[in-house]
């Protein structure tokens, strides 16, 4: 089996993944009270965010995929809201490398109260439009996503996240990919405009059998100015029957628009 064969195979399933940053992925804007609002993912907020991110897939092979994703939100009335990625990737190893644009994400979502509890139901369509078969899946796909957060007070919430990953169509020589991922999102917003966030992450392989992979990822930003955040990130696989990748670290930068 050639490299780039393996390798067109591999890097499908981890960038499948890196894709499910909606709905944990931290907004952020101060308020009066209760702290940093949009860590929070019931938060509703148009913004534009520039996100880094080094994922390595094999640590003692180097191998590994570098992204700058490009992301804009925009809130509709409140309950709804759409955003759109373009990844801007790097792929190295395996005596391979490849760089240009990754595949294009395009998101909607709705949201509604039961009591307390903010129920999000929401929609990925995934374009495969990478410039290189190492840079993205080379498959069409759509992504349900069905998130409940529950606040512990004015600053601190617990999310559980479920997303099904499904391609549709797409080049007949790619793996097919039939994920589940689940999360649990556990987050405090500082009144003095700071943040940390828990999540961690199980991943399912429905294709292989089943297999999992269990991962845990931490954040921690804060707001530089009234509309403009920062973050890091950082996690790694704990365990699991299936082997995606070793760790990754990313960060950001976020504008919002009120």
């Amino acid at each position: 089996m050639s490299a780039r064969f393996s390798c067109r195979r591999i890097v499908p399933l981890l960038l499948s993944a890196a894709s499910l940053g909606s709905p944990g992925s931290a907004r952020a804007t101060e308020t009066a009270e209760g702290g940093v609002r949009g860590v929070n993912p019931a938060d509703n907020l148009t913004k534009f965010e520039v996100q880094p991110r080094l994922g390595v897939i094999d640590d003692a092979a180097g191998i590994s995929t570098t992204t700058l994703t490009l992301k804009y939100d925009r809130a509709i009335q409140g309950r709804f809201g759409v955003n759109i990625e373009l990844p801007l990737a790097r792929f190295e190893g395996a005596g391979l490398s490849a760089n240009g644009i990754g595949d294009v994400n395009l998101r909607g979502r709705y949201q509604t109260s039961l009591g307390p509890t903010i129920v999000i139901v929401g929609a990925e369509a995934v374009l495969p439009a990478a410039s290189d078969d190492l840079l993205g899946t080379g498959k069409w796909q759509l992504n349900p996503t069905l998130a409940m957060v529950y606040p512990l007070g004015k600053t601190t919430f617990l999310a559980g996240v479920v997303k099904s990953i499904n391609s549709v169509a797409g080049e007949d020589d790619r793996p097919d990919l039939r994920q589940v991922q689940l999360r649990t999102l556990l987050g405090y917003s500082s009144p003095k405009g700071w943040w940390v966030l828990a999540d961690p992450q199980y991943f399912i392989d429905r294709r292989e059998g089943d297999r999992a992979e269990f991962v845990f990822e931490a954040e921690y930003g804060r707001m530089i100015a009234q509309t403009t955040g920062i973050w890091l990130r950082a996690g790694g696989r704990l365990g699991g029957s299936w082997d995606r990748s070793d760790w990754t670290v990313g960060g950001g930068i976020r504008f919002i628009s009120f």
